[in-house]
């Protein structure tokens, strides 16, 4: 009885350690980005940057990282150029998340080196509010 007492406490605790285990990634050569939902709202037919992410429930995160030979950012955005749905009104790439043409990056951005990346999607103010910002997560 006190065996299964026992057990049933530290059941609980085992399940918290186990869930709260980070996620154990391979080294790569590409930067790989997962995505979070941070537009609260469901958000249809996003693709960044040509690949192609799907859809993301309101405050979720992609199941899989996406991989990319290149990814720039300036000042903790993303530079992106991107295109999704929400509530059947098309959301494009705020300018904050745009480089210039034929620069490497926009004149204050960097390329991320290769490794694993999260990245969240805002809805934007912008010019009326239909454009998506992706701002860069620690």
């Amino acid at each position: 009885m006190k065996r299964l007492r026992f057990l049933a406490l530290m059941l609980p605790l085992l399940l918290l350690i186990a869930c709260n285990k980070e996620e154990d990634l391979p080294a790569t050569d590409y930067v790989m980005i997962k995505f979070v939902n941070k537009t609260g709202k469901d958000v249809e037919n996003l693709s960044v940057s040509r690949a192609s992410i799907g859809d993301l429930k309101k405050g979720s995160t992609s199941a899989e990282y996406f991989s990319y030979e290149k990814f720039g950012q300036q000042y903790g955005y993303g530079l992106v150029e991107a295109a999704a749905t929400i509530n059947d009104k098309r959301y494009l790439t705020g300018s904050a998340c745009q480089g210039i043409c034929d620069t490497p990056s926009a004149p204050h951005g960097t390329w991320l080196k290769p490794g694993y990346y999260k990245v969240s999607v805002h809805i934007s103010n912008e010019g009326g509010g239909n454009y998506l910002v992706y701002k860069m997560m620690d």
